[in-house]
């Protein structure tokens, strides 16, 4: 039986076998259907009864209904319901230390006795205050205490309940149960588990013999290893080399003094405390790759676990190591209004390193920014639909969760809402997270993969459609110009026919297997588990603004506007501390008529513009750069920044207004040509017309070379 590897948790896939809880029923999860790789079939556990469900259906639900629950065992399962629908379940007592509870019993005891003390006092007399009747109860116990102690004793006594197991174990030290190892120690079973255990496949030994290896080195070394705190920050990796290689005598290693003094001796911990402590690198994010770093350095890092230029060898699993980046397309569109006005779109792209396989797109006129990275990873991460309502009838079945997401180092991917997504995705451990990897500067060659795919993407553009840039100078810009006629729903639906032929076309890398093929033989350790695309994880995908806001009696404040809701009268304004609380915001660019508010990372409602409510009840849609040229030119004619509404209602008529004397002006240019239209009915724009949307276009091929044919004839 094949190992998981280890940065690809086994509960992040649902696989056969695992349990379900969906819609109030409890089901196991079947052998899946190898003709439909997105239907799952469910054995209900309480009445046996079979059935069937596309994973569509499944991570898709409405405002009303529950976010579903997966878990790899029925007792996981249990307590994950447990945990949703919590109940006071009191802590065992048994195997708590005496003391602990005799202390937990005083507390319970001194906490109730000050609590009725203070209660008399005040009731006798009510000229004194609380705080004061307190402190008297305090200094008339048996045993005084202080009044700080009392509320240390009174936050646990609140906190717990006053359950005297509960307040047990929560006075045991922080570092309970836990070994206490000196940094040499900590190096030599780091150095182990990245050398011999945090490899592929083919390179990865068994726990056993990685602890046997540590053995033998002890053994050979007499008990003596590198000393991190004599070596600073440079561990000379000249002698960790010489103490790993058993051909090295280790007495030519002690004749040199230099060499001598960063040694000290070591003891190998115990076989249970290396597999404990095995499972826990495991489970870090990244595969320890923070913890590895904080402790020897990111270069460090890099020499040991060499990602960036194995990746394609290292990955076992899909989602492994996803790559993503972005690519200015090389053909003009126009718009559909005028089919006159040029663009180049911007192609947004995740591959994933095992199977190659496109994991998500996006096409955006925007340059590379928040939207289009986040546009991406939301495509990326659920089952995708676009190509069906297109009507692409292939197979794109790879989703999921990037387990290392390699980006380069653009402002965009360094914003505070991507580190926000990556963080709350995987909702408290419950899914699996984003760990962000970003190329060093000036490193093309670590994106690799996915630059070339750009490369071979802009050979097909450059080749087949009409309007694309074949070169660098002024002339082929103006001949792509000229033969530009494709909008935007063109290219969109040309490069999702592109990017499936490429799925389903055999690769050499893969030995001969397509993506798609390859994709699905890393499936058979499961379908990858992400969370129910509620609302409120929706709304993770908005651009987050940093800056926190409150709750006003106008609402929240932002953008120059007030925006408000009924649900803000039910919402915290003043905390316990009698600090006002804070609330984040995410909203789109496009259209900030509408934010999106969180407090402590739940989202908690939408609230509307006030001032952009329209008469019918709606409300007027608004982009940013709309509202910022507005605010600009109020300024300029002198006005206050609160008058730019005003303007936005101004530029809104005046473009009307413009858009139609335009279309007027070139119909009385088209006049003349119409016998001339009619001589040439294979122009660009007959091309356009007669191919796109042609449902009776068997596959892309065919569609491209009408497209070739189309340009030759523009061309002559």
């Amino acid at each position: 039986m094949t190992q998981v590897t280890l940065n690809t948790p086994t509960t992040s896939y649902l696989r056969a076998g695992h349990f379900l809880y969906w819609r109030g029923q409890q089901y196991r999860l079947l052998a899946g259907d190898s003709s439909d790789h997105l239907l799952l079939h469910l054995e209900d556990l309480a009445t046996g009864a079979r059935s069937a469900v596309r994973v569509n259906e499944l991570f898709h639900v409405s405002e009303n209904e529950e976010e579903p629950l997966f878990a790899a065992s029925l007792t996981q399962l249990q307590t994950e319901l447990a945990h949703r629908f919590p109940s006071p379940v009191p802590v065992a007592t048994v195997s708590l230390p005496a003391s602990l509870l005799k202390k937990a019993s005083h507390i319970i005891s001194v906490v109730e006795n000050v609590t009725h003390l203070a209660a008399a006092t005040e009731e006798q007399n009510v000229v004194v205050g609380h705080t004061v009747a307190i402190r008297q109860a305090c200094a008339h116990l048996s045993d005084p205490i202080h009044l700080s102690t009392y509320y240390r004793y009174r936050d646990l006594y609140l906190r717990y309940g006053g359950d005297q197991g509960q307040i047990a174990a929560a006075l045991r030290r922080s570092t309970f149960n836990q070994s206490r190892m000196d940094k040499a120690q900590i190096h030599f079973v780091d150095t182990l588990v990245m050398r011999y255990y945090a490899r592929s496949h083919s390179l990865r030994l068994r726990p056993l013999t990685v602890y046997r290896i540590g053995q033998s080195t002890l053994q050979r070394t007499n008990g003596l290893w590198l000393d991190p705190a004599c070596c600073g920050s440079n561990i000379p990796e000249n002698l960790l080399e010489e103490l790993l290689d058993s051909r090295i005598p280790f007495q030519a290693i002690l004749d040199n003094p230099e060499k001598k003094r960063l040694l000290k001796p070591i003891t190998l911990p115990s076989r249970g405390w290396f597999y404990q402590y095995l499972r826990w690198f495991e489970r870090q994010p990244g595969l320890g790759k923070a913890v590895f770093t904080a402790r020897y350095g990111r270069e460090k890092w890099e020499q040991e676990h060499l990602v960036f230029d194995t990746f394609a060898s290292r990955a076992a699993l899909p989602l492994q190591y996803v790559f993503a980046d972005h690519w200015l397309l090389d053909v003009f569109t126009v718009d559909e209004a005028t089919r006159s006005r040029l663009d180049r779109l911007w192609l947004t792209v995740l591959l994933d390193a095992y199977s190659r396989s496109v994991l998500g797109m996006t096409l955006a006129y925007e340059a590379p920014c928040v939207e289009t990275i986040q546009s991406a990873l939301r495509h990326a991460i659920w089952p995708k639909i676009s190509h069906q309502e297109l009507g692409i009838k292939e197979e794109w079945v790879c989703f999921g969760i990037p387990q290392q997401l390699f980006l380069d180092n653009a402002w965009a991917h360094r914003a505070y809402s991507l580190q926000n997504l990556v963080r709350v995705i995987g909702q408290g451990g419950r899914y699996a997270t984003i760990d962000l990897v970003f190329r060093p500067p000036y490193k093309g060659r670590y994106g690799a993969l996915v630059e070339r795919f750009f490369g071979n993407l802009s050979g097909q553009v450059k080749e087949l459609l009409p309007g694309a840039l074949r070169g660098g100078d002024v002339r082929s810009r103006r001949q792509a110009g000229q033969e530009a006629c494709l909008l935007y729903q063109d290219i969109y639906r040309l490069l999702h026919q592109i990017i499936l032929a490429y799925q389903h076309t055999p690769h050499h890398e893969l030995g001969g297997l397509t993506p798609h093929e390859k994709w699905t033989e890393g499936r058979e350790w499961g379908m990858p588990l992400v969370p129910t695309l509620t609302p409120s994880v929706a709304r993770l995908f908005w651009r987050m603004n940093p800056k926190a806001r409150v709750i006003t009696g106008k609402g929240v404040c932002a953008f120059d506007l007030h925006y408000w809701s009924p649900t803000l009268s039910d919402m915290e304004r003043i905390g316990l501390d009698g600090r006002p609380t804070l609330y984040h915001f995410s909203y789109q660019p496009d259209d900030i008529s509408r934010l999106a508010l969180f407090h402590d990372g739940h989202w908690v409602g939408d609230v509307d513009a006030r001032e952009l409510r329209l008469p019918d009840g709606s409300t007027m849609t608004l982009s940013l750069w709309e509202q910022k040229m507005a605010q600009a030119m109020a300024r300029q004619a002198g006005g206050s920044t609160r008058d730019w509404l005003a303007y936005v209602h101004e530029i809104d008529a005046l473009s009307q207004k413009r858009l139609e004397e335009k279309k007027q002006q070139h119909r009385l240019q088209a006049r003349p040509s119409v016998n001339r239209t009619k001589a040439h009915p294979d122009s660009a724009e007959k091309i356009a017309a007669a191919v796109v949307g042609n449902e009776t276009t068997p596959d892309y091929t065919d569609l491209l070379a009408g497209f070739a044919g189309g340009k030759k004839e523009v061309a002559s």
